[in-house]
């Protein structure tokens, strides 16, 4: 009985180190080619999105604040911050399938207008030339639809 348990004991000492190194192995290799996953903090132009995927494809579009003097207005994709138009009245914005737009308009009282003016050729939805109005709320401009 206590050589079965000591031989039991040594193969599972042995397979757990064998795991564990192939485990680092895997790691490290998917580290020197740059593969990881990104966080909304991130520029997800610098990085490979592993959740994503490498096949889905990426669409930009383009924004315009219609009124410059309300400069403290956002961008959120699916719910997280991504732009604003304090240094510019227009913003590019990397957009995925799926993803939702939103135009949060809720520093300012009065009427904000944002308008899509580019889209990617490769985006359905939204719309070119699309406007969505915020006051004091938080706006869908809807959600990417990647053809």
């Amino acid at each position: 009985m206590k050589t079965t348990f000591f031989i039991f004991e040594k193969l599972l000492i042995i397979s757990l180190i064998i795991s564990f190194s192939f485990l680092l192995v895997v790691q490290l290799s998917g580290y020197g080619r740059g593969l990881s996953i990104t966080t909304s903090l991130f520029d997800e132009g610098n990085y490979t999105n592993l959740l994503k995927g490498e096949g889905i494809s990426k669409g930009i579009i383009v924004l315009r604040n219609l009124n410059y003097d309300y400069k403290n207005v956002s961008v959120l994709v699916n719910g997280e911050y991504v732009a604003d138009f304090n240094k510019s009245s227009e913003v590019k914005i990397p957009v995925y399938n799926n993803d939702i737009i939103e135009i949060d308009g809720t520093k300012y009282n009065n009427k904000v207008n944002v308008k899509v003016v580019g889209i990617s050729s490769n985006i359905d939805s939204p719309q070119l030339n699309k406007i969505v109005t915020t006051s004091q709320s938080i706006e869908i401009l809807g959600r990417v639809q990647i053809k």
